[in-house]
């Protein structure tokens, strides 16, 4: 039974990431009229198909990809007169935006949801821990409770903050209660940014009474809290602050790493399961907007660049660039696959117990 709430986590999971994201496309291909050959979530053999308004509608085996099909972008197609090309600029960017806003919709969503089951929970409940962090390399869990700090109990929203900055680089006592009951007193010594002076632990607690405008506003607001903790994440990969930079044991994870954290996170209930997809949610959202070839990113900058120059580029030349940017990002994405693997198997994938 385990095993198969496993197999429907890691399902569901990709579902959630995947299908949201192509369906933003989508959605705004068919408002500004863009025929859309096909719509399909997966990738590889078709396991299921129908045909509705000219539209191949598809799931594919393997669902850790996904896309939309528009008339106008494939070699012999570019003068279609309904095809994505032939709409003005701020509609393809609405159509390539579409797919990472319906991430941080789904994100927005699916914190606002669970927050509303958990009305009036008691404060100083975790609901996130930072990977990489100090709180969870000491072994603080979503789901757990803080009561103290330095022997004191915490009374206030900031306590933990004032007593992170009032002593930077020192050790601090921090006290609570698993989510299984057991106690724990843990000495952890948080991380701080020479250039802002800031401290932080890693540990997203829920101080106040939850009520349903504090459930609406912790969603609303989760994605740019989430996107804030990715490219500060980043940015200490790229610094050296992480050992082992971007490829390291604790670098940059691709799908089957994903597929592992949500094994994992099935193991620990819905209170790690719904943050750790809606933070998923966030960050492909996030990557896909970054500008890179074959990214939606990276093809808003293309229609930016046509704006400017006052003219499109050639459309077979985009299309081998694209092309090449796509062969690029599978080839990263396999290296990042293989060191997933290489991880998991010899012990050095923190996963959820960073």
């Amino acid at each position: 039974m385990n095993g198969l709430l496993v197999v429907i986590g890691i399902a569901g999971m990709f579902l959630l990431l995947i299908a949201p994201h192509e369906a933003g496309h989508f959605a705004f291909a068919k408002l500004f009229k863009v025929r859309v050959i096909e719509f399909s979530i997966g990738a590889g053999t078709r396991l299921w198909s129908m045909t509705r308004g000219g539209t191949l509608y598809a799931i594919r085996a393997f669902p850790i990809l996904g896309y939309v099909r528009m008339g106008g972008m494939e070699a012999g197609d570019f003068e279609d007169p309904d095809g994505f090309h032939t709409r003005p600029a701020w509609q393809r960017l609405l159509i390539l935006a579409g797919g990472p806003a319906a991430n941080f919709l789904v994100a927005m969503l699916l914190i606002t949801a669970y927050d509303l089951t958990q009305l009036n929970d008691a404060p100083g409940k975790v609901v996130g821990v930072l990977p990489n962090s100090p709180a969870a390399a000491a072994g603080i869990r979503t789901g757990d409770q803080l009561r103290t700090v330095e022997g004191r109990p915490i009374t206030a929203p900031d306590q933990l903050r004032q007593v992170e900055n009032s002593a930077p680089n020192a050790a601090i006592v921090i006290g609570g209660v698993h989510a299984n009951g057991q106690p724990f007193r843990y000495i952890i010594t948080p991380r701080c940014d020479e250039r802002t002076k800031q401290c932080q632990m890693g540990i997203t607690a829920r101080w106040a009474v939850v009520t349903v405008k504090d459930a609406v506003v912790n969603g609303v607001t989760f994605p740019f809290v989430a996107v804030g903790n990715i490219v500060l994440g980043l940015s200490e990969l790229v610094t050296g602050k992480v050992p082992g930079g971007l490829l390291g044991p604790n670098g940059v994870t691709g799908p089957i790493g994903i597929a592992d954290v949500a094994a994992q996170s099935v193991s620990l209930g819905l209170e790690t399961y719904i943050p750790i997809v809606a933070l998923l949610s966030v960050a492909l959202g996030f990557t896909n907007l970054l500008p890179f070839l074959a990214l939606d990113g990276g093809r808003m900058v293309v229609v930016l660049i046509e704006v400017l120059r006052r003219r499109p580029f050639d459309r077979a030349s985009e299309l081998n660039f694209q092309r090449a940017g796509l062969v690029a990002l599978l080839a990263l994405a396999a290296v990042i696959s293989f060191l997933d693997i290489e991880r998991i198997a010899t012990g050095q994938f923190p996963g959820l117990q960073r």
